[in-house]
């Protein structure tokens, strides 16, 4: 390869590198996850292939959405990162958002603000909503939004996916409104991936971890 075709192939790699992480950086992720350093061995029934398939983003060329179910600590945020991540990686525009924070966000705008706030995330390939109904109970209002977001990007055929310790039997319940879940469910897994998480928590073996490393105090 000669010089110049050399100096040419570093300017184009500075910049694919740096489109990718203005991407990564306009994203809302807070760490760069991926599948290969999830520990896979600690709950052998996680559904492994599908969390692979995911993170193929076949889903997201079909407009396809993801729900990720199941017990505290068992490595859903994790999985839902990392695929948003490779996505970021592959050129999509993605909006990771923690549900609660969110929510608490939305409610001080005012109409005009939460309109601008909602439009890019109706125009990224992907958002990911991060456990959904942690806090239970949700405002009038934050459900409101919620049912606008995954209605505007149903009709846009344009991927979410949820993560969420809740089953969604009791959506109704946090919601306050069983209609307004049942419509929200009815878009979110019309054309979807149902990925039902059970096991042991990552975050209490961690933490048996550091108190077994910590030295006793006589």
């Amino acid at each position: 390869m000669d010089t110049f075709s050399m100096v040419l192939q570093d300017e184009l790699d500075r910049r694919r590198s740096s489109l990718m992480e203005r991407r990564y950086h306009k994203s809302g992720l807070d760490e760069r996850a991926t599948l290969t350093d999830f520990d896979w061995r600690f709950n052998p029934k996680l559904p492994r292939q599908a969390c692979f398939e995911l993170h193929t983003l076949k889903f997201i060329a079909e407009g396809q959405n993801a729900l990720i179910i199941g017990k505290p600590g068992t490595g859903k945020s994790h999985i839902a990162k990392a695929v948003a991540y490779q996505a970021t990686l592959q050129g999509h525009d993605v909006r990771y958002l923690e549900a609660d924070s969110i929510f608490a966000r939305y409610a001080l705008d005012s109409g005009a603000d939460q309109e601008r706030h909602l439009r890019p995330l109706l125009n990224a390939d992907l958002v990911v909503l991060d456990d959904l109904f942690l806090a239970r109970r949700i405002s009038d209002s934050a459900g409101e939004w919620l049912q606008t977001l995954i209605h505007q990007r149903y009709k846009l055929r344009r991927s979410i996916v949820v993560t969420s310790n809740r089953v969604v039997q009791d959506w109704g319940k946090y919601l306050g409104d069983n209609t307004m879940a049942t419509t929200i469910l009815d878009r979110l897994m019309h054309r979807s991936h149902l990925l039902e998480f059970e096991g042991k928590s990552y975050r209490l073996k961690e933490a048996a971890a550091r108190f077994a490393q910590t030295p006793s105090v006589n």
